[in-house]
């Protein structure tokens, strides 16, 4: 599908709101052009042309829905502005969206602009070819008319130049990551650094790369549950990188499976289905309990069927001895009845052995539970010791090159951006053709579809 999009020039980028029915389009003509989507016949209609800045309009970012229908740009004029829609019925003419807000902290051209995700609270960030990543909060958060700094970092320090090349950022996704971060690359020295925010003066997390060529775009993808973080880089020199991060150990060791489900050997899963099965036999959890650690029975039969033998063999010899001590017993008895008074043996002596025979299996019975229990929880203690022991010799964070993909010809990359599940990567280049990047089976990027205005070619 092609949209008529009507720009009088270059168009420097695009930007779907959060549900994906509205769409914002910005160019070298100084317009702002907002698209909504008709459902009924599947097109895209021009809801408003804004004729924005004085200069070049670079990046457009759109504020969550939670917040109204919000939209900020920045251009080549230095300046940030803030969108807002206005209800219909209160449409008495003109135009329905309106600046509320004109921000012109920056003293260098603003590359780029990027409010937080919303878990964190109506943030919008502005980087700047002076070196410097602002951050803006509303003073009054309903109308957005005044906007002050939060917080800043100094990415260059002793500040930069527009020469020194453009400044581009992007927002951790996950509300799930302790520190609300943001990685910014470019400037001076072409660097890539995670920062962690949340501060008057946020700090720098970690140094992902450094480039030889102009850093032109970053995009930190969603993560989905992962047990790290993907970001991705597009250069001048026709580079598309893609890393891993991990922010600390806990993430590092941490997986879906084990942070949200349960396995059916955990504790709490083994005291639940006690108590179901306790219920079901009237309260008598000792079923339970012969049947617990079956997975342990396969593995330790051998040394089992050892102490089992082991046990027989005392208990043997423990039956002899008191049989034994009964035969003197009973000697006893027979003098003292030649002696004494006639004492007559109505087996109460083999009841007693019984009782003393049975109360001695059931000890060793618990005895082998005991020690089955012990072992198990022995391999568990040292399972976890190992990978506690192998965390420790990593530092944290830290971060991967996991693919390193070049596009042909050498052109530079202007644009990356991270599908919603961040399993597939889109990049554009000067050369007109917006290629699509997929991971295989085996662990490898390759192109799965490249796009141009006259034609399109797809192997997915």
């Amino acid at each position: 599908m092609s949209i008529p999009v009507n720009h009088d020039d270059f168009i420097h980028d695009i930007a779907y709101n959060f549900y994906g029915t509205r769409l914002a389009t910005c160019g070298s003509d100084k317009c702002i052009k907002i698209w909504d989507w008709n459902k009924q016949t599947g097109l895209w209609i021009l809801n408003e042309s804004i004729l924005a800045h004085e200069s070049s309009v670079v990046r457009l970012s759109w504020a969550h829905p939670e917040f109204g229908q919000v939209l900020a740009s920045c251009s080549l004029d230095r300046t940030v502005k803030i969108w807002m829609e206005h209800e219909p019925s209160a449409k008495a003419g003109g135009s329905r969206w309106t600046c509320v807000s004109k921000i012109v902290d920056s003293s260098g051209v603003v590359h780029s602009v990027a409010f937080a995700p919303e878990y964190t609270s109506l943030i919008v960030a502005a980087a700047s070819s002076d070196g410097k990543v602002r951050l803006h909060s509303p003073i009054e958060a309903v109308r957005l008319r005044n906007w002050s700094i939060s917080g800043q970092i100094d990415f260059v320090p002793g500040g930069a130049s527009d020469s020194d090349g453009p400044l581009c950022l992007s927002w951790c996704k996950s509300r799930f990551s302790a520190p609300h971060m943001l990685v910014v690359g470019g400037s001076k020295g072409n660097a890539v650094r995670v920062y962690q925010t949340g501060s008057m003066q946020p700090t720098k997390l970690h140094d992902i790369d450094f480039y030889d060529s102009y850093v032109l775009d970053v995009d930190w993808a969603p993560t989905m549950g992962r047990s790290f973080h993907l970001i991705a880089t597009a250069c001048s020199d026709g580079h598309v990188r893609i890393y891993k991060f991990w922010a600390d150990p806990v993430m590092s060791n941490t997986s879906i499976s084990e942070g949200l489900f349960v396995h059916e050997n955990d504790d709490g899963v083994r005291n639940a289905s006690k108590a179901t099965n306790a219920t079901a036999n009237g309260g008598d959890l000792s079923a339970d309990y012969d049947s617990e650690d079956d997975e342990d029975e396969d593995e330790d039969e051998d040394e089992d069927d050892d102490d089992d033998d082991d046990d027989e063999d005392d208990s043997d010899s423990e039956g002899t001895d008191s049989d034994d001590d009964d035969n003197g017993v009973d000697a006893e008895d027979s003098e003292q009845g030649e002696d004494g008074p006639d004492t007559a043996n109505d087996g109460s002596d083999d009841d007693d052995n019984a009782t003393y025979s049975n109360t001695n299996s059931a000890d060793n019975a618990n005895v082998t539970d005991v020690r089955r229990r012990t072992r198990t929880q022995g391999r568990r203690s040292e399972s976890k010791a190992l990978g506690s022991s192998e965390q420790q010799q990593l530092s944290y964070p830290r971060s991967e090159l996991v693919a390193d993909l070049v596009v042909e010809p050498h052109v530079p990359i202007r644009r990356v951006r991270w599908n919603s599940t961040g399993t597939l990567l889109s990049s554009s280049g000067d050369d007109g053709v917006a290629r699509m990047w997929k991971m295989t089976v085996n662990g490898t990027w390759r192109e799965v579809a490249a796009i141009t205005a006259e034609k399109s070619s797809a192997e997915m």
